[in-house]
C-alpha cells in the first residue's frame, strides 16, 4: 500500500523516475547478499527481527514528508537495506515450524495472502490518498512494523543463532557459492533469474499493449493487472489443499515455467483484452506452484545453518534480474515496439527452459544434497 502511494505522489516526474524507485528498491539485495544473509544467520530471530522492524517503522514515517525525489530514492535504497536483512531471516526461520513434505503448501499459502494483498493494495492505497492525503498509507505502514517486531515472541518462534569457532568461520559468499555448487540449485537459478528477466519487460510493456495498441482505459488496465493476482491467489488455494511431494517438486517447478512462458507468448500476441486477461490468470497459477516449489527446494537443499545467506544470495541474483528488465526495458520497447519485445522475452524464457529444463525435471530432490556440519 505504501509503495503504490509513493507510486501516486511521485507520478508526476515520469515513467523514468517510476523505474529509478524500483531500481533503487532491488539494488540493496544484490549489493548487501553476502552481508545481510551473514547477519540473518549470525543473530537469532528474536534478535533480529525486532531492531529492523523496529528501524522500517521510524523510516517509513519519513516518506511522509514531501522532500525533493532524489532524497526519496535514497530512502527507499535505504529501506530496502533494511529489508533485505529481515526476509532471510524470516524465511530461514520457516523450515523450522514445518515438515519439509508440508513445505509447499505452507509457501503457497504464504502467497495467497500476498496475492490477496497485492489485490486490495492499489486499491487501498488510492482510497487513503484521494480521502486523506499521502500521510495515513505511511502511518499505517509503519504501526505494521511495531507488529512484527513482536511477532517472535507473540507466536513463540525463534531461530537461533549460529556462532563458529575462528577457524570455521566460513565466509559471506558461502550463500553464492551452495547455490552454484548445487547442480539442481545452479539450473533452478539460471532459469528462474531468466524468466524473472522476461518477465520484468513484459510486465514494463503489458501495459502499452493493454492501453495504447488495444485500447483499454484505467479502470480496464487495473481489472487485467489483477487477473493475475487472482490466479495466484488461486493457485496458492490449490496448494493449501494438496502440497506437491519433494519427489514431484522438480517436474511441478518445470511445468509452472512453461505454463509462464507460454502465457508470456499468449499476452504479447493477444488480439483482444479478455485474451489478456485469461493469460494473465494463467500466468499467475503458474506463478505460484513456481514460488512454493522453488523456495521448497532451495530450502531442502541447503543446510540450515547457511540458510540466512542463500536466501540472500538467492534474492540477489533475482534482483539483479528485475533491475536490468527494469533498466532496459522501457529503451527497447521505445527502438523496437513493444509486441517484438514481448514475444522476444517469450522466446527467451523457453529458449532456457529447453537449455535447463531438462536437468531440473529429471533432478531428484530426495537425494543428500549436503551434508551439515
Amino acid at each position: 500500500m505504501a509503495i503504490w502511494a509513493l507510486i501516486f505522489r511521485e507520478r508526476a516526474e515520469g515513467p523514468i523516475a517510476i523505474s529509478a524507485m524500483f531500481i533503487a528498491a532491488a539494488l540493496p539485495y544484490i549489493l548487501f547478499g553476502p552481508w545481510v544473509g551473514w547477519l540473518a544467520d549470525r543473530f537469532s530471530t528474536r534478535h533480529l527481527v525486532p531492531i529492523v522492524a523496529v528501524a522500517q517503522g521510524i523510516l517509513t514515517l519519513v516518506f511522509t514528508v514531501d522532500v525533493p525525489f532524489w532524497i526519496v530514492l535514497a530512502l527507499i535504497f535505504i529501506y530496502n537495506v533494511i529489508a533485505a536483512v529481515e526476509n532471510p531471516a524470516w524465511q530461514a526461520l520457516v523450515p523450522s515450524l514445518v515438515r519439509e513434505e508440508d513445505l509447499s503448501r505452507v509457501y503457497g499459502l504464504a502467497l495467497g495472502y500476498t496475492s490477496a494483498a497485492e489485490v486490495a493494495a492499489p486499491v487501498a492505497a488510492g482510497i487513503l490518498v484521494g480521502t486523506t492525503g499521502y500521510v495515513w498509507p505511511f502511518v499505517i505502514d509503519s504501526l505494521t512494523f511495531a507488529v512484527l517486531a513482536v511477532a517472535p515472541f507473540v507466536l513463540r518462534v525463534n531461530r537461533p543463532g549460529h556462532v563458529v569457532s575462528v577457524e570455521h568461520r566460513e565466509s559471506t559468499l558461502v550463500g553464492y557459492r551452495h547455490l552454484w555448487g548445487d547442480p539442481l540449485l545452479r539450473s533452478v537459478t539460471v532459469l528462474l533469474g531468466t524468466f524473472i528477466l522476461a518477465l520484468g519487460a513484459v510486465n514494463t510493456g503489458e501495459i502499452f499493449l493493454v492501453m495504447n495498441i488495444l485500447g483499454a482505459n484505467e479502470a480496464t488496465y487495473g481489472v487485467i493487472a489483477a487477473i493475475w493476482a487472482v490466479g495466484n491467489l488461486i493457485g496458492s488455494v490449490l496448494l493449501g489443499v494438496r502440497a506437491v511431494p519433494l519427489a514431484q517438486q522438480p517436474r511441478w517447478l518445470v511445468l509452472s515455467l512453461w505454463t509462464i512462458g507460454t502465457g508470456i507468448l499468449a499476452i504479447s500476441i493477444s488480439p483482444s483484452l479478455w485474451f489478456v486477461g485469461v493469460a494473465n490468470g494463467l500466468t499467475g497459477i503458474g506463478s505460484a506452484y513456481l514460488h512454493a516449489t522453488a523456495t521448497s527446494i532451495l530450502m531442502t537443499r541447503t543446510p540450515e545453518k547457511i540458510r540466512g545467506r542463500v536466501n540472500a544470495a538467492f534474492s540477489g541474483f533475482m534482483s539483479f534480474g528485475n533491475i536490468v528488465a527494469t533498466a532496459l526495458a522501457g529503451l527497447v520497447i521505445a527502438a523496437t515496439g513493444v509486441r517484438e519485445v514481448m514475444i522476444g522475452c517469450g522466446i527467451l524464457s523457453l529458449g532456457a527452459l529447453v537449455v535447463w529444463g531438462g536437468q531440473v525435471f529429471r533432478a531428484r530432490t530426495d537425494d543428500e544434497a549436503t551434508a551439515d556440519a
